[in-house]
């Protein structure tokens, strides 16, 4: 009796470590932000290693780097539209897909014209769409109420109090501090590295977060070598734009799995209710041939 009831509590018992360990770590993160100091942006933060003319667009190889994650998002869009009208999740991944849209012309605008303000503009929706991120990955493996409509506007809310911070330390400071969108923007990874990929999700399985987090993590590990990496390919792509082509692999993924795992439970449920039709068909036989087994009787 007490190893059948040790077995039913071990699960709930890692469930409930994974998530006290994953707002650990999301606080643990905040503190270290706030230890470390107000973080802004450096002269050089403008600067990449290919700036070449592409099509008559200045930095155009960063510009036009950009242009897959447009087509991914509206079939990300496309892709939840078909979700039954039911699923919890619809609203935050649909505002996720949004978000990332915004990101990507915001990035667009930011590389034609480099300066604070474009990087900010940039910048708003990319920890928006990671606050999304953040969201969709806690409704699939919590509770779904962090996917719900309140949650995502306490994400975008929180998202443009961060703006506002920038803002207003850039009047007081004479530096804005991108702390509070920083740490938005790293939440994901932050939840995934504190083992909640552990947990049952919902839309998507645990190698679906594993394998759009390592696109993310690959995105960012090529940006810091942005110079390298335009020197190794002789100039043909910089680090940079490799970063937003793994970004679109990212969310690519993520939009292919969501349709995925939709059809799949459509499959299932059609093959759930055929059963259902097939052994209500056979009751209804049973039924007529038991009940009456003599046409005498019956009349």
């Amino acid at each position: 009796m007490s190893s059948s009831v040790d077995a039913d509590a071990s699960p709930v018992l890692t469930r409930r470590a994974t998530v006290a360990l994953m707002f650990a770590v999301a606080l643990a993160g905040a503190a270290g932000l706030l230890a470390w100091g107000p973080v802004g942006l450096v002269p050089h933060m403008h600067l990449f290693a290919d700036s070449r003319q592409v099509f008559g667009t200045p930095n155009g190889g960063l510009v036009w780097s950009h242009l897959p994650l447009l087509p991914i998002g509206v079939w990300g869009l496309w892709r939840v539209s078909a979700l039954p009208e039911a699923e919890p999740l619809r609203n935050v991944w649909r505002t996720f897909f949004v978000c990332q849209m915004l990101a990507t012309l915001g990035g667009m605008a930011y590389h034609w014209q480099p300066s604070d303000l474009m990087f900010i503009c940039d910048q708003l929706p990319r920890s928006a769409a990671c606050a999304m991120f953040a969201a969709a990955f806690l409704a699939e493996r919590i509770d779904r109420r962090f996917g719900g409509d309140t949650a995502i506007v306490v994400a975008l809310v929180a998202t443009a109090l961060g703006g506002l911070w920038w803002a207003g330390t850039l009047q007081a400071w004479g530096l804005g501090d991108l702390r509070p969108l920083m740490w938005l923007e790293f939440s994901p990874i932050a939840m995934v590295a504190a083992g909640g990929w552990t947990l049952r999700g919902h839309l998507l399985s645990r190698q679906d977060w594993m394998r759009s987090q390592l696109s993310f993590v690959v995105a960012q590990t090529i940006d810091w070598a942005d110079a390298p990496i335009y020197e190794v390919t002789n100039h043909a792509i910089s680090g940079h734009a490799m970063r937003h082509l793994a970004l679109a692999a990212c969310v690519g993924w993520v939009a292919y799995r969501l349709g995925e795992r939709n059809k799949a439970a459509q499959a299932e449920r059609e093959a759930r209710d055929q059963r259902w039709l097939e052994e209500a068909a056979l009751a209804t036989q049973a039924a007529n041939a038991t009940s009456f087994p003599d046409k005498r009787l019956a009349s």
